[in-house]
């Protein structure tokens, strides 16, 4: 059984990509941002998405909440410009293609 956590994440996708420098690290959590604010913040089930980027500019991580699985995958299905995105990112100068692993939340341990 699972404990999940306040927010209602049933299920996280963590994207990872890397980049040539901090620069192109800078355009590409742009790019994502702007995806996330026009379409995906209004999808059902979607919760969050948390930007990071290494300290030596070569890699961003993408840590998106979801309410479940299905919702994450709809999504994709829903959005007319899902396939454009993901073109635009593997054709962007120093950008490796992305890698993503989903997950379902099995435990949370909250501060004390």
């Amino acid at each position: 059984m699972s404990d999940l956590a306040s927010s209602g994440a049933g299920f996280i996708a963590i994207v990872t990509l890397g980049t040539e420098g901090p620069e192109v690290q800078r355009e590409l959590v742009e790019l994502l941002v702007k995806d996330v604010e026009e379409w995906v913040r209004h999808c059902p089930g979607f919760i969050a998405a948390n930007y990071h980027a290494s300290v030596d500019g070569r890699h961003v991580v993408n840590y998106a909440q979801w309410r479940d699985e299905a919702a994450y995958r709809d999504s994709f299905r829903d959005n007319p410009r899902a396939g454009e995105l993901r073109a635009t990112i593997t054709a962007m100068p120093g950008v490796t293609a992305p890698s993503m692993v989903g997950y379902t939340l099995v435990r949370t341990v909250p501060a004390a």
